[in-house]
């Protein structure tokens, strides 16, 4: 993740950004491509009648559980580390971005870091921006497992002191 300070040459005037590692994204993904290998690896073991009658039983529920626990990710991650920029949220004096959205300053309440209270099935939860604005309606911007706990603590600061300046300009 880069993290970039007031610029005069940084695109579109902005001031800030989040990235994250598209090797971290590409890696992470290999390694669930690896794990779901192995899935397909228990399941030809079976098809191909080399496992006793126990193997029988625990070999295709370890094999659908990790393709359904692993699957996910690993589609996560290939569409992170194809996708052309790196950035999940970027920021100027004006406004902040999160890809196509643009969300002005003025219409943020307050900006927090958070985790779903549930995953849709039961996966590992993804931290995520949660930007609170002024209408009630909440945004996320999910970082997916690629950043790490400093850097989304360090993000998180620059977010929240961008947001305080934003609003001690509005005021002057």
């Amino acid at each position: 993740m880069h993290m970039h300070a007031a610029s005069s040459e940084h695109q579109h005037g902005e001031i800030g950004e989040i990235r994250y590692r598209r090797i971290t994204a590409i890696w992470k993904g290999s390694l669930c491509f690896l794990f779901l290998v192995l899935c397909v690896l228990l399941l030809w073991i079976i098809a191909a009648g080399q496992t006793e009658s126990v193997e029988k039983i625990y070999y295709p529920m370890a094999a659908i559980l990790g393709m359904w626990m692993v699957g996910p990710f690993f589609f996560m991650f290939l569409n992170r580390s194809l996708q052309r920029s790196t950035v999940l949220l970027s920021w100027d004096q004006q406004q902040l971005r999160a890809g196509q959205r643009k969300l002005p300053w003025d219409q943020i309440r307050k900006i927090e870091l958070t985790t779903p209270a549930q995953s849709k099935w039961q996966l590992s939860r993804s931290p995520m921006y949660a930007i609170y604005l002024k209408d009630g309606t909440r945004v996320h911007i999910h970082s997916d497992h690629l950043l790490g706990k400093k850097r989304l603590h360090h993000s998180l600061a620059m977010l929240q002191q961008s947001l305080s300046e934003a609003r001690q300009l509005n005021r002057d």
